[in-house]
């Protein structure tokens, strides 16, 4: 029997013990990256609406917009409460650097960086019949920044680290022109050097620390390790380390590690995991196109296909793709453009004419929620926002609630990791909670992220001299504003009565809102 009929009967085997063994009543204890909701809220939500018991760090501890997280008290709050868990879904950022934001902005030392490190080991040590999911990111890389998210000195000089990075990524892999030589000079001209050497730095002590993780995966502390390239692109510092970080974990099974793009879905896939591992299912997933680019697009944001990037989602959250499987335990719908590029959900080009590709798209979707599939919608067409014209006939034809999952919102991989972890607990959770989870992705998504946002921006924000990343004295109006327009949404799209919905902005910038539906 060769290796693939192996793999399949395996599969099968697997699939029908699930489908014979009770489903375990899991307690999760959870580490976030940050409070933002989708870091935080939405991974609660989405467990607990599958009858997942979850222990969170308490909110004073936990990064957020306006404080660090503490690293020492939450490896003392996890060694704590790590004996009640049946699995423990752990933040790397959170517990070697504070949160996310922390890992780019701290002034840690290696020796304090590297005793934190080992506390993985002590933790696995102390409680070895318990499964450890590790999540954490190589540094981003992007092409600006605002708002107190990066080093100071990245305002100002970010597109300049950013491209003089990305041509030396290109040099390794395939050379330089004449001009981009050029250009490398130009950019380390124009940086000061102690801000490259500083950031330099940072990128060196993170490396250190993913290797090391690495290095305790290989040991078998963890049940599985999933690194995420935040906002990276094909040629980038992010993307360079990304190949180094794959050539040191080559003898690494794909079983146990996975690396891909983007950083805030993670804890959701890391958690689907979890709960698949403990009650010893493997998800069939299927996998469909829009008609078009498909699997070989490239997303903003990221640096490899979508094809790839899909299998590695699926592969990380304990589940397996196959091309045509009798009965798919998820039929996965990928959104993507025509051409491959992504443009933004504010942009122009995202109105709600329905081209003739999309509407085969739409059609193959009613065909399979029709036929009883578990249908789940992964929307990358635009980047940070719903695809108007898919989602508004989703709407027309009453298909939005008869899906396992949807999302649509920042990058690609946010989108694909939400709503793969999201569908495959979907099983598990009763009609209400789906809907109700669905709801708040409609609202996010399609709602604030590609259409209110930019109308709040440009009705208030901008006429009063606003700031995206601090809206302080707006923040009240903003609130209001947002809310009246969501339950509009509300009223005409989804269903249940507007006044349960609240929204209101955590962060304090335009980049985020929660999304509070009244049970």
């Amino acid at each position: 029997m060769n290796i693939n009929k192996m793999l399949f009967t395996f599969i099968l085997v697997m699939a029908c013990l699930f489908t014979i063994l009770p489903v375990q009543a899991a307690t999760i204890l959870y580490v976030p990256q940050d409070d933002r909701p989708v870091s935080l809220e939405n991974i609660v939500d989405t467990a607990e609406a599958a009858k997942i018991s979850v222990l969170v760090p308490p909110m004073d501890i936990i990064a957020s917009r306006d404080k660090k997280g503490d690293p020492e008290k939450l490896w003392q709050w996890v060694k704590e409460n790590a004996y009640k868990a049946d699995a423990l879904v752990l933040s790397g950022d959170s517990l070697i650097y504070g949160g996310l934001v922390d890992s780019r902005t701290h002034d840690f030392g290696e020796v304090i960086l590297q005793k934190r490190l080992n506390r993985f080991k002590e933790l696995h040590e102390a409680n070895p019949a318990i499964p450890i999911y590790v999540y954490s990111t190589i540094l981003r890389t992007p092409q600006g920044s605002a708002g107190g998210v990066e080093p100071a000195y990245y305002e100002q000089y970010g597109w300049n680290i950013f491209q003089l990075t990305a041509l030396r990524d290109k040099a390794e892999i395939e050379g330089l022109t004449k001009q981009e030589k050029k250009l490398i000079d130009y950019n380390l001209g124009t940086i000061p050097p102690d801000a490259l050497a500083d950031w330099q730095q940072r990128r060196q002590k993170n490396f250190a620390i993913n290797a090391g993780l690495l290095d305790l995966n290989r040991q078998e502390i963890f049940r599985f390790f999933l690194l995420g390239r935040d906002d990276t692109a094909p040629y980038s510092q992010s993307h360079k380390e990304g190949r180094e970080i794959s050539a040191l974990a080559v003898d690494l099974p794909k079983a146990r590690f996975q690396t891909f793009p983007g950083a805030d879905q993670l804890a959701m896939v890391m958690l689907a995991r979890a709960y698949n591992d403990l009650n010893y299912y493997i998800p069939i997933v299927k996998v469909q196109y829009a008609p078009g680019a498909g699997e070989n697009s490239i997303p903003s944001y990221e640096d490899q296909k979508v094809g790839k990037s899909i299998v590695g989602h699926v592969t990380a959250a304990g589940g397996v793709v196959l091309n045509n499987p009798r009965k798919p335990d998820l039929l996965l719908y990928i959104n993507t453009s025509f051409t491959g590029k992504t443009f933004e959900a504010a942009s122009p080009n995202n109105t709600t004419k329905l081209t003739p590709t999309l509407r085969q798209f739409v059609d193959d979707i009613k065909l399979s929620v029709e036929a009883g599939q578990s249908v789940s919608l992964a929307d990358i067409s635009f980047a940070n926002g719903s695809d108007n014209a898919l989602i508004t006939e989703l709407s027309r034809l009453n298909l939005l609630d008869r899906m396992n999952s949807y999302s649509g919102w920042n990058t690609a991989g946010n989108t694909i990791g939400f709503t793969i972890g999201q569908g495959m607990l979907a099983k598990h959770t009763d009609e209400q909670e789906r809907k109700r989870l669905l709801a708040v992705r409609y609202l996010d998504d399609w709602a604030y992220q590609a259409n209110i946002r930019q109308a709040l921006e440009k009705e208030i924000l901008y006429p009063n001299k606003g700031s995206l990343v601090y809206l302080n004295e707006l923040r009240s109006v903003l609130t209001v504003e947002a809310e009246k327009k969501a339950r509009q949404f509300v009223a005409e799209h989804l269903w249940f009565p507007p006044e349960q919905l609240t929204v209101e902005f955590p962060w304090n910038r335009m980049f985020e809102v929660r999304v509070n539906i009244a049970r």
